[in-house]
């Protein structure tokens, strides 16, 4: 279906309007002609079928679209439909519609009459009101839909100061010589009101004091339907109504209007209580499986207190990937290592303030960390000719690599609430956290590995206005809006914390002392009717105290010191406790949700560590080569999103980032973009989008300079990417939910 002559009103746009409808393929019908993958398309293809009746009455909604978008002599002159297709492909028809849209109609004014304005009425709304008017500007098109927004605005003026009975009458007069319209609103205010009894109905077995508390509304205070508003959504806030409903009980048409306005809230609760159970896996940079169980209480011991807990039992295969899945022998080093996480949460609502909670978490988990590959294949390189492991040299005995676990303990309190409609969302957070490392297997701990603790105060602030097409909240496939968030913690600065945690223990542990800062920007811009571009920029900043520097991870300085010598095992024992503190606090980059060309923490600093392998005495260039975080994150995003029918859709996007040890955006030396671009598929589900990405990496736009990983001057702390099958310089991503 195509349309000729719409110049101001897009094709796309009429399209949306009218029941005619082309018959959608996925990936706009590339896969229609090839062979074996043409199923697919015959799979997910969604027929419409045409009716010529159907088509007649579409002319007149074209028409009349056109007319509330202020074309008023607009027609639509000519349906012309063409049969088409060969052999096996009979009965499709080409629709084409000829449209004449003429000249708009232009607004000449806008006045404002009142039927029972006084002084003493106006001195709160006089301003309001004109600001109001403001948005119907002389010289623009008439537009339907922004009349009646401006009808909707000067009576949300008038009922947000009191005034609950007042009326807003619309009269246009549209000239269609001149092509003129004159716009004029009627308003009468009514009396000024005041609230009368607030009722409660539908409550159940749930607590009336929590509730009133939530809705803040006194008998006596003057009439608003902000306050209305505002209050509903602290009830929605709570999230054990299945629906909420404000009812003002103004007196009916021709009755004496009071000025004292009951208002009825009328709750239905939802379920109460849940048990959940479920399962899942991951392939990918490691192969694991876990069950969840669960169970939650939205009126724990009563006063809507929300309780949940949660456990999550898993085994990890180590040390098999996605790329060693099949035809590889792994031999003695294949183990299952266990994993359990245990977390629950505690919600109590009001505190302090009707719309403040307060909320207590722990959280315990027993698991391998993926930030310093302890859970993956170590990555090791092969002796070159001359070098230890050739004919001259005998190879040493394999190092092993030390499968480092952790057992964590996590306790949170603060207090978190909601403004600005919910969209402005703060908290303010105490956290401490112990991990003590142990190994999977026989190998000893890495030196410098000891229990951390990191206690810190957390403050979190997000800015969210996502938007769909029909202009509601969502964030889970916006149109339009834009999203800002900061996480800022401070850790270590509180010495009555790190005392305690030795006393608990039993022994000293090491306290991380840091400043960490994490802010986010996404952006989203409607290309077209359905069409949206994506943007994401964040970046990472880490001011730590003693460890992270860009020379702490250094082990040459460790290296040149003699064999024997005890500052040598010091030396490598300080670069374990670095890797360790900077694997919890330092940052990392690249997978799913990052850069989409790379794989699990491939973007940032990388080391040979021998710490990490069983040898105390090994060499630099013999221990595995691991991400060892950075001190500065930057990453950007952007993204083309292009839906293909009501299930399926398509992205094509391009992610950069890196991660320096240098507190600076820009690097002193090479600057390292790791630009990458793909293509991805999309299939909406009932939790979200099903996403299938490809991310290719652009040669010669990872390292400025060099095209070549690994080639002569490639930088050493830049890990060579892996290779799908060992050739294919991308990486492949399945993951549900958008990337940002």
């Amino acid at each position: 279906m195509s349309f000729d002559g719409d110049e101001v009103i897009s094709g796309d746009e009429l399209a949306d309007r009218i029941a005619t409808a082309e018959s959608s393929h996925l990936l706009g019908g590339a896969l229609e002609p090839v062979p074996i993958l043409s199923i697919w398309d015959a799979l997910t293809v969604e027929y419409e079928r045409f009716d010529r009746f159907v088509l007649e009455r579409d002319m007149a909604r074209i028409e009349r679209y056109y007319r509330a978008r202020g074309f008023y002599n607009a027609r639509a002159r000519a349906a012309r439909v063409q049969r088409t297709g060969g052999p096996g492909k009979e009965g499709r028809v080409r629709v084409r519609i000829v449209v004449s849209e003429g000249q708009p109609v232009k607004i000449a004014s806008v006045d404002l009459q009142w039927r029972d304005w006084t002084l003493e009425k106006g001195k709160d709304i006089a301003r309001p009101v004109t600001d109001a008017k403001s948005r119907l500007r002389v010289g623009e098109r008439l537009d339907e839909e922004q009349y009646e927004e401006l009808k909707k605005a000067l009576l949300r003026v008038l009922t947000d100061r009191g005034f609950a009975y007042a009326t807003v009458e619309g009269h246009v007069d549209v000239d269609l010589v001149k092509n003129e319209a004159r716009v004029r609103y009627t308003i009468e205010l009514g009396p000024e009101c005041t609230f009368g009894k607030v009722k409660l109905e539908g409550l159940g077995e749930l607590p009336e004091g929590p509730v009133r508390t939530a809705i803040g509304i006194e008998e006596g205070e003057r009439f608003s339907t902000a306050a209305l508003a505002e209050a509903e959504q602290a009830l929605a806030d709570f999230g054990v109504f299945g629906a909420v409903a404000v009812k003002p009980e103004l007196a009916p048409p021709g009755q004496p209007r009071s000025p004292v306005v009951p208002v009825t809230f009328s709750v239905e609760p939802a379920a109460l209580r849940a048990v959940k159970l479920g399962g899942g896996a991951e392939v990918g940079s490691r192969v694991e499986a876990h069950l969840v169980a669960g169970w939650e209480d939205r009126n724990f011991l009563g006063g809507l207190r929300r309780f949940n807990i949660e456990a999550r039992p898993g085994l990890v295969f180590y040390p098999v990937e996605f790329s060693t899945l099949l035809g590889e022998d792994l031999g003695d080093t294949f183990r299952l290592l266990p994993e359990i996480q245990l977390r629950s949460e505690l919600r109590q609502p009001g505190a302090f303030e009707r719309r403040t909670a307060a909320v207590l978490r722990g959280s315990f988990k027993l698991y391998c960390p993926r930030t310093g590959e302890f859970c993956t294949k170590p990555d090791t390189e092969e002796p070159e000719e001359g070098e230890p492991g050739n004919a001259a040299n005998p190879p040493q005995e394999p190092l092993e690599h030390a499968i480092v676990g952790y057992r964590e303990y996590v306790g949170s309190i603060g207090l978190e609430r909601p403004f600005l409609k919910s969209d402005l969302n703060a908290a303010l957070l105490y956290n401490v956290q112990l991990n003590s490392p142990f190994s999977y297997n026989d190998v000893p701990l890495p030196l410098g590995f000891q229990s951390i603790f990191i206690p810190y105060l957390q403050a979190l602030v997000s800015y969210d206005r996502r938007l769909n097409r029909a202009g509601k909240p969502d964030r889970l496939t916006p149109h339009h809006g834009y999203y800002v968030s900061l996480d800022a913690q401070l850790a270590g600065y509180l010495r009555f914390d790190t005392a305690l945690a030795n006393a608990i223990v039993g022994h000293e542990v090491r306290a991380a002392r840091d400043l960490r800062l994490q802010p986010e920007f996404r952006a989203y811009l409607p290309v077209s009717r359905k069409w949206t571009l994506g943007f994401r920029m964040t970046t990472g900043w880490l001011f730590p105290s003693g460890y992270g520097d860009a020379s702490s991870a250094d082990l040459t300085r460790c290296d040149t010191l003699a064999e024997g010598d005890p500052s040598r095992a010091g030396c490598r024992a300080d670069v374990g406790a670095d890797v360790q503190l900077m694997q919890f606090r330092g940052f990392f980059s690249g997978g799913a949700t990052s850069n989409r060309g790379y794989g699990f923490n491939e973007v940032g600093p990388h080391a040979r560590v021998p710490s990490l392998t069983g040898r105390r005495d090994a060499q630099g260039d013999e221990a595995p080569l691991v991400p060892i975080g950075g001190r500065l994150l930057w990453e950007a995003s952007l993204e083309l999103r292009i839906p293909l029918g009501e299930s399926f859709g398509t992205v094509i996007f391009a992610d950069a980032g890196d991660v320096t040890r240098e507190l600076s955006l820009f690097r002193s030396g090479v600057q390292r973009p790791h630009l990458s671009a793909g293509v991805g598929l999309r299939y909406t589900t009932p939790v979200g989008p099903l996403r299938f990405d490809v991310g290719y990496r652009v040669p010669c736009m990872q390292v400025f300079g060099k095209c070549t990983p690994g080639e002569d001057g490639w930088p050493l702390d830049e890990r060579t990417p892996d290779a799908l099958f060992g050739v294919l310089p991308i990486a492949v991503n399945l993951a549900i939910g958008e990337a940002f």
